[in-house]
């Protein structure tokens, strides 16, 4: 009876085990499930990016029509330091090359949120007290404003009266020379503010210097993203922020959202171009009337069929696409890809998300063999950063050499 129950004991334990085969099956099995767990999580997070970024720029394009309905006109284009970045000439012989870098990263927190003090956006000032007291969110035994958002009207300018200033037209700076000498008056109900976020992890700020003896400070130009070619972005609790420094909207990867606008008259940011307006380059006269589809990186990376049309822009003795010297033609007039939407030729804004991989390419639309990309070669885009009223150095960076970092890109279309 003893020996009996021992082979069956023996027998139920070996039956009962694992080979080594057999553990490296399931071992290989359980490893393919995690891989497959990784990526669906990770895609599923992804996604899930795309859809908040995609929401925060849609409700802008909303809170950018409600400021038009109040100020009369949508908010001109600014710097890194919150300074007004003149408009290309029509007539400018590099106005193509020029456009590309004429997009904001300030202005959407300017002008939809409102922040900062007194003279920074005119939200109020007693005049009974003079500029050093007034400077600072609680000096002088002022009420913080910097902490409620809402900005005053703005003016005609966009940039509260200050391209009127003697010194420093159109910057931070004018705007609080302006306000020192009691020419910003306290009038009218506040605006906005026209956007709500759905998290504060949105709104960071840039790098900011301050060397001047008058405290305001500037854009820090060596604070650049070499990730993505991009301004850096700082957020509370980070080193090196500053609560100076102009605030941007972030998408949910922490790179901050571009915005976009047609041409506009330098100083008049309610004016425009007529739809048969002619201009006058290298001594011919052409048609040419602004449409977002001048800016290379909101053209689509994949059109359907029939929704795809043309755009030049006059530049030279040409008219150009983009950069992409594959489809030169000399022949005909013409250089590069000049494919693009009828929503991008109707739409009078935009807004611009790099996406996952948090870089743009300005100069083409998408990829082509052995050109621009896939040889090795890289662009300078260095148009932003190197004209303008930008303050301090010039910095510039490379462009990836691959054109496909626009694949990813989310556009938001306003009108």
């Amino acid at each position: 009876m003893r020996s009996c129950s021992q082979n069956g004991v023996r027998s139920m334990v070996r039956h009962g085990g694992f080979t080594l085969a057999e553990l490296i099956v399931v071992m290989g099995i359980i490893a393919v499930l995690v891989t497959v767990l990784v990526v669906v999580v990770g895609g599923a997070r992804e996604s899930a990016r795309v859809a908040t970024t995609s929401a925060t720029m849609a409700s802008m394009s909303q809170a950018m029509v409600s400021f038009r309905e109040d100020a009369g006109y949508f908010p001109p284009v600014l710097d890194e330091s919150r300074s007004l970045m003149e408009s290309p000439a029509l007539d400018d012989p590099y106005i193509f090359n020029r456009l590309q870098g004429w997009y904001s990263y300030t202005s959407p927190a300017e002008y939809l949120l409102g922040y900062g003090h007194h003279g920074e956006d005119g939200f109020g000032w007693e005049p009974d007290n003079d500029y050093a007291s007034q400077f600072g969110p609680t000096a002088g035994g002022l009420v913080d404003e910097s902490v409620r958002l809402g900005i005053r009207d703005p003016g005609f300018d966009g940039v509260w009266t200050s391209t009127r200033s003697k010194q420093s037209k159109g910057t931070l700076r004018g705007r609080l020379e302006r306000f020192e000498s009691g020419r910003v008056k306290d009038e009218g109900n506040v605006m906005g503010p026209y956007l709500e976020l759905p998290s504060t992890s949105l709104l960071g700020s840039l790098g900011w210097k301050v060397t001047e003896d008058d405290g305001i400070g500037e854009w820090d130009a060596t604070s650049i993203d070499p990730g993505s070619g991009q301004p850096r972005v700082f957020f509370q609790g980070d080193d090196g922020y500053d609560d100076r420094g102009p605030k941007v909207i972030c998408d949910a990867w922490g790179a901050p959202i571009r915005y976009y606008r047609l041409n506009y008259p330098t100083g008049n940011p309610s004016g425009g171009y007529p739809s048969n307006n002619q201009v006058e380059i290298s001594g011919e006269t052409r048609p040419y009337s602004p449409a977002l589809s001048q800016f290379i990186a909101l053209r689509p990376w994949a059109l359907e069929g029939g929704a795809a049309t043309d755009y030049r822009v006059p530049m030279g003795t040409f008219d150009w696409g983009d950069f992409n010297s594959t489809l030169d033609s000399d022949a005909l007039g013409s250089k590069g890809d000049s494919t693009t939407s009828y929503e991008l030729q109707s739409g009078e804004f935009a807004f611009l998300s790099s996406g996952p991989d948090r870089r743009v390419n300005n100069w083409m639309r998408t990829d082509l063999l052995d050109i621009g990309g896939n040889d090795g070669r890289t662009f300078t885009d260095e148009w932003h950063y190197s004209w303008g009223s930008i303050p301090g150095a010039s910095p510039t960076y490379q462009v990836p050499a691959t054109e496909e970092v626009n694949e990813d890109n989310i556009v938001e279309i306003g009108s």
